[in-house]
């Protein structure tokens, strides 16, 4: 009898940012036939702003204690009591979520995967921070995206650029592939519309931060239309602004101390957040890390209504030292935000293989998921996790709802 060749799994990635392009690489790495689509003209843009465009690509640090769920914050915000059985919840689910994705991932396993890529770690430490930082040893994010898109290319991943999405949609039923993605793009000149059937979708399509490149709320509809739970994007990691007239005097200044962010809640609870660093201070703003890492809960805050204030504990040895309290309006929007908090509701999806509970063959990775991290490389090395596990589960995904990794 003769044998059959092993069947090829097609699978489009919607999205080339990192988590989309490691998808990619994972999933052709494990035998897939992959089509990515991006409606930018080239892949990684985001990559070349990160870390400066140094690109702190992962951290030695990597752990559940960085990672922080919109749905989890709004939660603790709205509690009238805070004893709500439902945070305890979302703290644990959140927290049993990324720590299964980091497990199959670690810091570890982020340096030997860009190592194969010719990337060889530079490891930098920082005041205020005991954890390690990981740059690409010749400290430019262009190599990464270069390497990255040079493995996909030996793997025969096809990139589609400027495509823009019209349908995702689920077709069961006799031999069709379950999914059907309809798209337009430029050919010829013109604009050609196409329906592709496949066997997988990843989506991988990233969040609201920095629209220029390419990200934006595109996707939402069709997040709508799959029936995914979603909380809308707020920026995250950035300045947060005031009103406060002290700031003119102060502005330019960038000196150590403390932050802290002080919420009234609806119950006349206030909560009260700090973190440590170098601070800095604008004519209308707050920024630095110590601030940025207070940024997402103060978006969430001034999303629901709850008054939000800024302490600022200031010590100088050439100035006098400040200790003020700032009325916070505002965060810095899209534009300035090194990341978004929100995202898809994290009990829609699988920490195992990235996919859908109700969806099989629908897998997201990456920003699209309501998860975001700490300022030091968190947020890319859940991309890559993420990324890789959603690649390597589509390439084995059996087309009857399971998945054999291998």
């Amino acid at each position: 009898m003769m044998n059959m060749p092993e069947k090829r799994n097609q699978i489009i990635i919607i999205g080339a940012g990192a988590s989309g392009l490691m998808a990619a690489i994972s999933a052709a790495e494990h035998g897939a036939d992959v089509l990515v689509l991006e409606h930018m003209k080239s892949a990684g843009n985001k990559l070349l702003l990160t870390g400066a465009g140094r690109c702190n690509y992962t951290n030695t640090d990597v752990g559940t204690r960085h990672y922080h769920s919109l749905e989890e914050t709004l939660c603790l915000l709205t509690d009238e009591d805070g004893q709500s059985h439902d945070i305890a919840r979302d703290r644990a689910y959140a927290e049993d979520f990324v720590s299964a994705v980091l497990d199959a991932f670690t810091c570890e396993d982020c340096i030997d995967t860009f190592r194969r890529l010719g990337i060889e770690p530079e490891i930098r430490h920082y005041r205020f921070d005991e954890t390690g930082y990981v740059y690409p040893k010749d400290q430019d994010a262009r190599g990464v995206k270069a390497a990255l898109l040079k493995r996909a290319e030996e793997l025969g991943v096809r990139f589609c650029f400027c495509a823009k999405l019209a349908l995702v949609r689920f077709v069961s039923g006799g031999a069709e592939r379950r999914w059907e993605v309809q798209y337009y793009a430029p050919e010829n000149g013109h604009t050609a519309a196409y329906k592709v059937n496949c066997d997988a979708v990843i989506l991988a399509a990233g969040s609201n931060a920095y629209p220029v490149t390419g990200s934006d709320s595109s996707l939402y509809p069709f997040l709508k239309d799959l029936g995914l739970r979603f909380h809308s994007f707020l920026p995250a990691l950035c300045a947060l602004y005031s009103k406060d007239e002290l700031l003119r005097d102060w502005k330019g200044v960038r000196a150590d101390g403390t932050v802290t962010l002080v919420i009234g809640t609806k119950a006349g609870r206030k909560l009260s957040l700090s973190e440590s660093g170098e601070i800095q201070l604008n004519e209308h703003s707050l920024s630095g890390i110590p601030v940025m890492q207070l940024s997402a809960v103060a978006s969430a805050a001034l999303k629901t209504g709850l008054p939000v204030s800024l302490k600022a504990d200031i010590e100088m040895n050439d100035k006098p030292c400040l200790h003020h309290v700032f009325e916070i309006h505002r965060t810095a929007g899209f534009d300035r935000a090194q990341c978004c908090a929100g995202g898809i509701s994290l009990s829609e999806i699988d920490p195992a293989d990235m996919q859908c509970r109700r969806l099989p063959g629908l897998y997201v990775c990456g920003e699209l998921l309501d998860v975001h991290g700490d300022c030091g490389g968190y947020n890319l090395h859940f991309a890559w996790a993420c990324g890789r596990i959603a690649g390597l589960a589509a390439a084995n995904y059996d087309n009857t709802g399971s998945t054999t990794l291998t």
